[in-house]
Parts: structure tokens; C-alpha cells; sequence
């Protein structure tokens, strides 16, 4: 279940963010409503991933609904991307509430190919049921 409800949440964010970005001329107003409900989707999402994995099923990945279709170092290394982009959200999110355009808009160019790329490797290195 966790494991839908976490796809879900990141296909939301994932959609989020691409709305935002297709406002970011148009409707500034809109732009930070997108982004924001995107990076709480995401925020929200990898609670869920983290609370069911670790706290309700003692780590147990497989327990918890996620099933491993990569070998331990692809994973791994999807983490540790994951972890990367996580930093980079927050600070386009900070730069863009701060209003510091030059760097808000240096970040996004990393962030959005990074978040999709991330996105993708979890559906890809993730299976609901066993491989």
C-alpha cells in the first residue's frame, strides 16, 4: 500500500512541478502555488517512504511493499541522487521565496532534469511485488 501511496505522491509532485514550470512567465502567482503544493507532495510523499519502511516495518523494504529490481548498488546510488535533489528543492524553493532570480533560475536548470531523472529511477529501480 505505502508503496502506491508513495508513487502516487511523487507522480503528483512530478506533475506539479511541470505545471509550474509552464507558468513561470505567464502567472508568477501561479508558478508559486504549483511549485509549493509540488514540493509538499514530495515532502509528504518521502515521509510515507520513510516512516512505513523504517518505523512500521523495521527496515524491511519488502515488508513495507518495495521490492528491489536493481542490484544493492543501483540502489544505492538512486539514494544518494535522491538525496541531492531533496537539497536542491529546498534551495530552489528558498531562492524563489527569497526572490534571488540569478540563482533561482541557475538551480531550476539542474533541479527539474534531476527531480525527472530521479523520478524515473524509483519507478524503475522499485517493483510492487517481487522480481
Amino acid at each position: 500500500m505505502s508503496y502506491f501511496l508513495v508513487n502516487g505522491g511523487m507522480t503528483i509532485s512530478v506533475a506539479l512541478f511541470l505545471a509550474g514550470y509552464f507558468y513561470r512567465k505567464q502567472n508568477n502567482r501561479m508558478h508559486r502555488i504549483l511549485m509549493t503544493a509540488g514540493i509538499l507532495f514530495n515532502l509528504i510523499s518521502a515521509a510515507i517512504l520513510l516512516v512505513s519502511v523504517h518505523l512500521v516495518f523495521g527496515s524491511d523494504m519488502s515488508r513495507a511493499g518495495f521490492f528491489p529490481s536493481a542490484p544493492a548498488w543501483v540502489i544505492l546510488v538512486h539514494r544518494i541522487f535522491a538525496l541531492f535533489v531533496l537539497f536542491l528543492m529546498f534551495a530552489q524553493g528558498w531562492t524563489g521565496i527569497k526572490r534571488h532570480r540569478a540563482a533561482h533560475i541557475l538551480i531550476h536548470r539542474f533541479f527539474l532534469p534531476s527531480y525527472l531523472l530521479t523520478y524515473v529511477s524509483g519507478l524503475i529501480v522499485f517493483s510492487s511485488h517481487p522480481v
